[in-house]
């Protein structure tokens, strides 16, 4: 029963300071929130879209809420032995990427002030593994192995999201990955490590996959209108030049077929924080033995 009130005063504690979110999301100067070489004076410029209460801040709040409470039970073996920094790690992570997430779906940018916030929290979980221990790693374990799975995660991370967007870009002709994921992933992989971005990468793309498979419906029958449009005009010419001139006007953040990929980061990391030991259990339980088995 203690237990279950420590993880509902954290969760009650939390949702609270997160009722505080869109007035912080929209205190951020409008920079933050647009492209680098945005132009006010540009045809399709638009303020950044801001957070409100209801329906955002709402939603923020139950999030949070839910998060803390599975995250803060499930690694309740941390009250014993009092590991602070690891229970942080668990919390902190929550508030930046909830307003990446909301950033990346109504402006896609994914502020830099706020990938830097959550990089250092990177920190607090170096500090976690040195003083707390790190259940992927021998107690004995030297503090330089501790600091190399931090950065080995940030790293490989964002290097892999590189050839990943390279690739992408080579056979689409289209820019595959932003550079804002690329920055997101170092910060995530030094919140998860090298160990953890293994999940954070599954999660991410499997998640990512399942989402993405209704847009690709929509679009095709979104592209299948358009061009019935233009066959059934009086004059197609003009038809298709007159949705192509809309199409260049539409500022980038509006653009109905993009598909922001910082929430499927967040949400990986964030999971793998939350569901840290289930997933090593399940690691030593199942994958582990098949690696053996393989080997």
């Amino acid at each position: 029963m203690t237990d279950a009130i420590i993880a509902i005063v954290f969760a009650v504690i939390s949702a609270l300071v997160a009722a505080f979110l869109p007035k912080l999301f929209n205190m951020m100067p409008e920079p933050w929130l647009q492209d680098y070489d945005f132009d006010p004076k540009s045809a399709n410029f638009r303020l950044a879209k801001r957070l409100k209460m209801n329906p955002h801040g709402f939603i923020l709040i139950a999030v949070i809420f839910v998060s803390v409470l599975i995250g803060v039970w499930l690694n309740r073996s941390h009250f014993g032995q009092f590991r602070l920094f690891t229970t942080l790690l668990i919390i902190l992570p929550l508030y930046p990427f909830s307003l990446i997430v909301m950033s990346d779906k109504l402006n896609r940018i994914i502020p830099d002030q706020l990938v830097l916030l959550s990089a250092s929290l990177g920190l607090i979980g170096l500090l976690a593994d040195i003083l707390e221990g790190n259940i992927w790693f021998h107690s004995e374990s030297s503090s330089l192995i501790l600091l190399a799975n931090r950065f080995a995660g940030a790293l490989v991370g964002s290097g892999l999201l590189i050839l990943i967007g390279f690739i992408g870009r080579w056979l689409s002709g289209q820019e595959a990955m932003g550079m804002g994921d690329v920055k997101f992933i170092f910060a995530c992989g030094m919140i998860s490590g090298g160990i953890g971005l293994i999940f954070v990468f599954c999660i991410a793309f499997v998640v990512g996959g399942v989402v993405s498979v209704p847009l690709l419906i929509r679009k095709r029958r979104r592209i299948a209108r358009e061009e019935k449009m233009i066959r059934e005009s009086p004059n197609p010419a003009r038809a298709r030049r007159v949705l192509e001139k809309k199409k260049r006007e539409m500022n980038f953040a509006d653009d109905p077929d993009y598909v922001a990929f910082g929430p499927f980061l967040a949400l990986g990391t964030a999971a793998f924080i939350i569901f840290e030991p289930l997933i090593h259990s399940y690691y030593l339980s199942d994958i582990l033995p098949s690696l053996e088995l393989i080997l």
